[in-house]
């Protein structure tokens, strides 16, 4: 499921991560309905970095550099 999660972000446009953001939660919903209800709720925010077209969507990651820092 991991790898279907990072579909919605490798996406080229905002309009299909969006798309395949809800084809992951009606194929999850019933199974984990907690996970999905969440990723439904933050899937437009998560996504504002289509509206800056400078910003380089590969190289946003997780701030797991940082915990090893700290």
């Amino acid at each position: 499921m991991g790898e279907k999660l990072k579909q919605i972000w490798l996406q080229p446009e905002r309009h299909s991560a969006e798309k395949v953001g809800r084809l992951i939660i009606e194929e999850y919903m019933t199974k984990y309905p907690k996970a999905m209800s969440c990723l439904e709720e933050g899937l437009e925010d998560s996504s504002l970095f289509y509206n800056s077209p400078e910003v380089d969507k590969r190289r946003i990651s997780s701030t797991n550099v940082l915990k090893r820092i700290n």
